[in-house]
């Protein structure tokens, strides 16, 4: 078949020269680090194998807010239940703390069973490490406890219900469990670059409001020394005035977070933050859930990662915060979902169900098909099929005559 040379790799290369790419530059921009490194060099991340250097200046060489020499004075914010104030906080400085978040039961549990997962998954070859820390990740396959976490029920920890509402208000209703995973900094790791959580739609970077908000669970009392975790309060919102794509100007230096066991940081996904040095001679833990609007693609692919047994008895709360309900923009199945509303608990969308096939092992795709072919096999040999009649509420025998008829 001869293709029109318009449509050659050659033709198409020869004609892009010099072309009209009205985005060029803003995709190209490298915003919001090129502002961020550029009128703040002392954010520039450490080499893998590089020996840190203390006393002249680097991000991760600092300390506390109420030692520290820019942030002592400022009034920021601090450990509270009363809602009213996380509000302001999360939209004045770009995080909140919540007080006894957690029970010292709760802590104890959660604490307890990450250390244990993250002893043995190191002793099997199987963590997840990097320079600054190990990830422990499926969390949700791992204990009870985690499950509640996802599901902000209180029986797992106490500020769920505030935690939701928090995340109501910040993403609006519908939105998605993008990561969570337990963060472990072990004695002298190097510290995490400064970045932003949301970083994966840059250089968008819109202004009215984040698209991720992140819970931090803090599991034993941190500080600068044994690696709070690096934030500067108030990045989340951009101070450059260089230029439509300088988003940074100069910004003050980093504090460590100083926090006791039970409480709860909720930060923008916006905001400047990192993994700090731990100079104790143990590890550090905490659990970080990041959440999203609905309409991005979730970091952990939940579809795939829940084993069996916990999708057996799963919640509608807890498939519908992972993603396992489909609507007309998201997560269609061979067409299944197009009616779906996205809500939780609506069978017309819940990919669970194709879950439990493809689990047993009966999941047969619709692929290519003839005329000839409907004489010779039945619908029912379609997982689709199955589904459709069992969970497709809007299948009615009329529609089916319809069909039928058109047929």
């Amino acid at each position: 078949m001869a293709i029109p040379h318009e449509f050659t790799a050659e033709s198409i290369a020869q004609a892009s020269v010099d072309a009209f790419r009205p985005y060029n530059d803003f995709l190209q921009s490298g915003e919001p680090y090129v502002s961020i490194y550029l009128n703040n060099q002392w954010l520039t991340p450490p080499k893998d194998d590089a020996e840190l250097e203390w006393g002249k200046g680097w991000y991760y060489d600092t300390t506390v807010a109420r030692k520290h020499e820019y942030w002592k004075d400022i009034d920021l914010p601090r450990p509270t239940k009363d809602i009213t104030v996380m509000r302001q906080n999360l939209f004045d400085w770009g995080y909140c703390l919540i007080e006894d978040g957690m029970s010292q039961e709760q802590c104890a549990r959660l604490r307890a069973r990450i250390e244990e997962q993250a002893a043995a998954e190191r002793a099997l070859g199987i963590a997840y490490l990097v320079k600054s820390q190990q990830h422990v990740w499926s969390l949700v396959n791992k204990g009870d406890d985690f499950v509640k976490c996802l599901e902000h029920d209180p029986e797992g920890v106490q500020a769920g219900p505030i935690i939701e509402r928090l995340l109501d208000e910040t993403l609006g209703i519908g939105w998605n469990h993008f990561s969570f995973l337990s963060n472990i900094s072990y004695p002298n790791c190097h510290p995490q670059p400064m970045h932003q959580d949301q970083t994966f739609i840059a250089p968008y970077n819109p202004r009215e409001a984040p698209v991720l908000l992140n819970t931090m669970y803090v599991l034993q009392d941190v500080n600068e020394v044994n690696g709070g975790t690096l934030f500067i309060p108030g990045s989340h919102k951009p101070n450059g005035t260089g230029g439509p794509y300088a988003l940074y100007g100069p910004m003050p230096k980093p504090i460590n977070l100083e926090a006791k066991a039970g409480t709860i940081l909720m930060f923008d996904g916006r905001l400047l933050h990192g993994g700090a040095v731990n100079h104790s001679d143990k590890f550090r833990y905490v659990i970080t859930n990041s959440c999203v609007k609905s309409f991005i693609r979730q970091q952990e692919n939940f579809l795939l990662t829940m084993s069996p047994e916990v999708l057996a008895k799963a919640s509608d709360k807890l498939l519908w915060r992972l993603g396992f309900q489909s609507s007309i923009t998201a997560n269609l199945v061979e067409g299944y979902g197009y009616q779906g509303s996205g809500k939780m608990g609506d069978s017309n969308g819940s990919v669970a169900h194709v879950r439990h096939e493809m689990d047993q092992g009966e999941y047969r795709h619709v692929g290519a098909l003839s005329p000839d072919d409907v004489t010779k096999i039945s619908s029912d040999e379609f997982a689709l099929a199955r589904i459709q009649k069992a969970n497709e509420s809007f299948r009615t025998p009329e529609l089916l005559e319809k069909m039928r008829l058109l047929s």
